[in-house]
This record gives C-alpha cells, structure tokens and sequence, in this order.
C-alpha cells in the first residue's frame, strides 16, 4: 500500500515537477550548498505535500534531520522548488549578498530547539510565524531516510494545517430534540455556513433569507437545527473542522496574505528598496517583546547561532528567554525579580499589587460593580459600551454583569415564565455586542435566548465580528465607542496550561502527575526533558527561580498553584497589550479606549484569598471545574445547567496573532513599534533602519558592564 502510494504520488507530480529539474537552478544550489557547509550536512530542493498530497509553493524552506542506513544522522536545508522566491533568485541578476541574506532568513527560521531527535521545525510552512513572536507550529516528522520522486527529486509531506496545541475533546453542544425535517446536500451545508457567518448574529430568520440569495429553500428551525448537526460533527471529529476555516485549499486565506507579505519582504530585498532610518527616541525598555529580539541583538549570533532562531543555547542560556520559549509568550515578570537577568531591558507597566489583608469582597460584587463603573465611564464620555462576545465563560461572564447593570428586573428563559419586569428600550443606546459564527457556535442557547430576545426588544444591539482576524483591528474603530474585552480572565483563574494534566501532550511529567503534584516534580522535569533548562543549569536555575515562588500572597505548593502565579505574575502584561501589536503606531490613548474587563486590582486581590484561590478549580481532576466561580455566576442568571455542567475553556484569541501578516519585535515604554520590514526578517535591514547599533544601546544588556557595575558599587 505505501508503495502503491508512492507511486501514484510520482504520477501526480512528474509534470509539475519537469518544469523544475536541478538544472535550472544549480548555480544558486551550488553557492546554498558552499555557503552551509559549516553548519549542515547538505542543501536540497524539494517538493514540499500537504496532507491532500498538494503541492505547495511557500516561500521558505525548512531544516530536517534525517536517519541514514548507519543510524547516523544528517540535518538538510531543503529548499522548495516550487517557490517563486527560490526561482527569482536563481534567474540570476541578484548580487551574492542578497543570495546570503534570503538564504540566512531561511535557514534561521527553520530551526526549533528540542533535545527530541524527530521534533522538527515547520514554523515556516506557508508562513506561519515567519520569524514571528512565537514560533508555536511544530509538528513531528519521522526520522527516515529522505525520500525522492520519480524524477531523484526530494519530497517531505507535511501538516501545514496544524495549530498551537488545543483542547482535542471541547465541549459539547447539547443534544437538540428537533427532529430533522429535510435532507441538506453538501452544497446547501456550505452555504449555510456562509450564512451563518454573515449573518448569523442577526438570528436565524436572517439566516434562512440571506440562504435564498443561494437558492436554497429552508425554514428558520431547520437552518438552527442543521447548524447544531454540523458543530456537533465538527466537534467529536467526525468531519474535517471548516467553520473556522477559509478558502484557498488547505491554508486560508490569512496564511496567504502572511506568504504574500514575506515574498513581497524579499522581493524588495532583491530590488534594494532603501530602507527609511528611524529618528525618533527610544525608550528605556520594553513592555512588550518578541523573545526573538534577544536573537537579533546578542553579538554572538552567526550561521551556527542565527539570528532570527531561538536555538537551544539562547533559550537555556537566558531563563526568561527560556521560559517565555516554555509558556509561547513573551513574559514580563510584574514582581520584577525574574527580569533582573534577562538580556533584555524590560519595563513594568502595572506591578503585582500587595496582598491586602482587610479584603472582602466576593466575586459577584465585584463583577457587578465593575461593569457599573465602565457604563459610568463611558456615559461620562458620551460613549456606547462595545462588548466583544466569544461564547466562552470570560466573556459571558462580563457580558452577563453588564446586563444585570442595564436590565436588572429581567431574567432569560425558554418561555416567558421566567421573564421578570419589563425591558428598558433604551438600552441599545449604551450597548452594543459584537459576535461572531464562533460565538454562536460556542454557546448557542446564550444566543438564542438571550441575545436575540434583548435586540428584539430594543434593550440591545448586535453586530457581526465576522472573523477573528477582525479582532486585531479594533483600534481602527470609532472613538464614540470603549471596547470591552475578557483579558485577564484567564490570569486571575488559572492558564491554559492547566489543560496539559488532562490532554496528552509534550509536558508528560503534568500528564503523569497531575495538577495537585508538587511543582518541583512536574514543571521542572517538563523543563530539563523540552531542553529550556539543562541539567548542569538547574541547581543555578531553581536560584533564580524560588525568589520569584516565595514572592506570592499564596503559598505555592502544586502544580495548579503555580501555574496560576506565573500567568497572573508574567503573562498579564503580554495579555494586556496583545490587540495593539499588530499596529504601525500606538499612542495611550489606545490603550484606554480598549478595556480589558478583568484588569483591576479587585479580582487580583479577590484571587489571592487562600479561600477564592481554592474555589478556581475546586475538583483538580476534573477540567470542567475550571473557572467554577464565573460558571456560578453565570448559571444564577441563566440557569443553563449543561453550559454549568460541561463548558471547558477555549482560547478565543489563539489564531489572531498567529494569523495577522503584521509582524513586530516589541514595544517600548514610549510606545515606540519596535519593527524592520513587515515581517521582521533581516538582521540587515534591522541594522539600517536602527543604525548606530540604537536597538542594541537601547535595550541590550550587557551582563559583563552590569556586573562590574555592581561590584563597584
């Protein structure tokens, strides 16, 4: 059977790959090959598959090491014919330096630091975080000898479709009692997801006429009761994922935008574009950071350390580095301790607050509360509230305040029964709630009997945010509005990561042990076996580590509690700050006018009650306890026992940032963009658009001058 693929896989691609032959491009070939010599074992051009044996034309290149006939092992660069960069560039009529200069962004980007020997790096498959903040596709690929097409050509098939790690059970919608009155062909189901995500947050009478524009004839309940069908499905697996999916085959049109973006980078190297310095004054650290900056300025970047590559020796060597690699996100430690040795200068916008021993307020009062004083802030303002809705607890739970504010004598229900009071018509003068196909997927009955019932009457309005991507756009919206977002939640309740003791994933040792095992058994094994620490590094790294666990108002013992600490400790900044990165200038007045709900000190002191902190996730477990106090609060108001019962956490932002071709290294405490090129790829243009080393004075430390800095003193 493999054979018989094979075979019809050299079928499928002789043609296409003719017009590729070596010879076309062997003087460029030959000078990749000359130019890493030192630091691989070859170079090749190959044809890169996709999972529906699709040939794809990113514009980049991957590094892969393979498992000869004498288990030795050889690491290549491959190369991919099919990329329209490659060929240009071996047309010939481009100097040796822009050869050297694309072909270093490729080969650094190609790399992943792991100590697994199969782990392999596809963070450049159809430009997914080209040299970006995170880095966070990665995929396994057998380590088996390099195959090869019917013309000698080498092939890799590869997962371009692969996401950051998710929930793989998410929750389940509840079984619907409606009977299925027609049969839906898959032509109709398609436009029924069009449907749904133009006009889904209208309702489904919306739906059922913007069908007819398709000529397809349905009542309002069969569109609702055929859209459960296909998220039910979608979500036990039972058919391919595409309500988040978009067209252009297998990749989305957002990763083209993001290929389009780094073809059009190098082309303009190609054609020297000149490069603009930049004259304004930087400031004196950065709030937000990209852990590939620390690459880019080290003076001891090379072939062998390149720069745009966060290799093992960079991520082992600075721990914050290492870490933030560990958590996929640039952490900024608010106690400050953890920052005192990363290379980086880093600023603290908002510190961790002392533990107040006199507080006393439960978390219903405190939701309540500020959801009051934001209409207050933004009746004093002549602003409408806009609340972004994704259907997971954060946002409901916020979305629910804001309404106990403005309808406090109504209550939701399936009939009428359980109506109470009359609605205030005014309401749509205050609130507007931005949704999407992804939200009504995600919480449905919220959807149907709240929602729309409240727009219906006037209380409310609805509008689209009809893809993800929209989300990192806000800042273009008008200033009549205060954008209220649920950043944070997931800060004061726990992370993400708590998901790791109930999915099979890398962290084994969180798996195995469970959330209530001493830290010290499950998050530092995870560290030593990934590679960010190495085991002559521990002792020196458990040094700089346990100041930062014992400055915690809770006592850390589990690995639940710490967990916590370093999300709410390390990540809240990046959290804060991550729907303005993706902007070409940023001014404080942004800042003020997108809101994230939980970013106050009262749910931050609420968190640290050894009490509070016990009820986050009462049932360590069992994932679905997570965030059982906002379940509580909003099951009082909807008396939803299924979303109660079964609702898991859901990253609601996971594909914005990866999706967006805007690309940054950092921002300052001026605000300044920190950025070269759209896409953040050359050193070299790095060092012309900041000439004079000005990145590097800026923001760079240097440990030796520190350190005798402070012996002098």
């Amino acid at each position: 059977m493999r054979m018989q693929l094979l075979s019809v896989l050299q079928s499928a691609l002789e043609q296409s790959c003719q017009r590729r032959r070596t010879s076309v491009i062997s003087p460029f070939l030959k000078y990749a090959k000359s130019h890493f010599r030192d630091v691989c074992d070859d170079v090749v051009e190959s044809t890169f598959l996709d999972q529906r044996n699709q040939v794809l034309d990113f514009p980049c290149c991957l590094v892969v090491l393979h498992a000869s006939t004498d288990e030795s092992m050889s690491k290549i660069l491959h190369l991919n014919r099919h990329s329209q960069i490659v060929h240009r560039l071996a047309r010939g009529g481009v100097q040796e330096a822009i050869w050297a200069e694309i072909l270093e962004i490729m080969w650094s980007s190609g790399h992943w630091p792991s100590p697994q020997k199969d782990l392999h790096p596809t963070c450049l498959m159809c430009g997914r975080l080209v040299c970006g903040p995170h880095k966070q596709m990665v995929q396994q690929l057998p380590s088996r000898p390099l195959r090869r097409l019917a013309d000698e050509s080498p092939v890799l098939k590869v997962n371009p479709d692969r996401l950051c790690r998710r929930i793989s059970d998410p929750w389940m919608l509840e079984d619907a009692p409606v009977v299925r009155h027609c049969f839906w062909d898959p032509e109709d189901s398609e436009s029924l997801r069009v449907s749904v995500k133009q006009v889904g947050y209208l309702g489904w009478d919306a739906v059922r006429e913007h069908l007819e524009s398709f000529s397809v004839q349905k009542t309002a309940e069969q569109c609702q009761s055929h859209w459960r069908e296909l998220v039910n499905a979608e979500h036990d697996g039972t058919t391919q994922n595409t309500l988040r999916a978009l067209e252009n085959r297998s990749l989305g049109e957002r990763w083209k935008r993001r290929d389009d973006s780094i073809s059009a980078e190098m082309d303009a190297m190609m054609e020297e574009t000149e490069v603009e310095n930049v004259e304004t004054d930087l400031g004196s650290g950065l709030i937000l950071w990209c852990p590939l900056l620390a690459c880019y300025l080290s003076p001891e970047s090379s072939l062998a350390r390149p720069p745009a590559s966060l290799l093992p020796e960079q991520i082992q060597e600075d721990f914050l580095v290492g870490l933030s690699a560990f958590f996929r996100t640039p952490l900024v430690d608010r106690t400050g301790l953890l920052n005192q040795e990363c290379s980086l200068r880093l600023a603290v916008l908002d510190p961790i607050p002392d533990m107040d021993e006199a507080f006393s307020k439960d978390l219903a009062t405190i939701m309540d509360q500020r959801a009051e004083s934001l209409l207050s802030l933004a009746a004093a303002s002549n602003c409408k509230v806009e609340v972004l809705w994704s259907g997971g607890i954060d946002s409901t739970s916020l979305l629910i305040a804001f309404l106990r504010a403005l309808q406090p004598h109504w209550r939701p229900g399936e009939g009428e029964g359980r109506c109470r009071g009359t609605l205030d018509p005014q309401g749509s003068d205050r609130m507007i709630v931005r949704c999407s196909a992804d939200s009504i997927a995600e919480y449905p009955w919220f959807h149907e009997q709240v929602l729309l019932k409240l727009q219906g009457a006037g209380a409310i309005d609805l509008e689209p945010l009809a893809d993800s991507e929209e989300v990192t756009a806000l800042w273009e919206g008008p200033a009549s509005r205060l954008t209220v977002t649920g950043e944070c939640g997931d800060q004061i309740f726990g992370s993400q990561l708590l998901e790791a003791a109930f999915v099979k994933s890398e962290l084994h040792a969180i798996y195995e042990q469970g959330l209530d095992a001493p830290w010290q058994e499950t998050l530092l094994p995870c560290l030593l076996e990934m590679g960010v620490v190495r085991p002559d590094q521990k002792e020196r790294w458990l040094a700089w580590f346990l100041p930062f666990v014992d400055r915690c108002p809770v006592k850390i013992s589990t690995t639940f509690d710490l967990l916590w600490w370093l999300n709410l400790a390390c990540k809240w900044q990046t959290v804060c700050l991550r729907l303005f990165q993706r902007r070409p200038s940023l001014s404080w007045a942004d800042l003020k006018r997108i809101v994230h709900f939980f970013q106050t000190e009262d749910f931050q002191q609420w968190s640290f009650r050894p009490e509070h902190h016990a009820a986050k996730m009462p049932d360590h477990q069992r994932w679905s306890s997570y965030k059982q106090p906002l379940k509580e609060y909003i099951f009082e108001y909807t008396q939803d026992t299924n979303y109660f019962e079964h609702k898991l956490k859901a990253g609601s932002l996971c594909q914005v940032n990866d999706a967006s071709q805007f690309v940054i290294m950092g921002v300052d405490d001026q605000l300044n963009i920190i950025r070269f090129g759209e896409t953040c790829l050359s050193k070299r243009q790095m060092e012309r658009m900041y000439p004079n080393d000005g990145l590097r004075k800026a923001f760079w430390k240097s440990r030796e001058i520190e350190a005798q800095a402070e012996r002098v003193v």
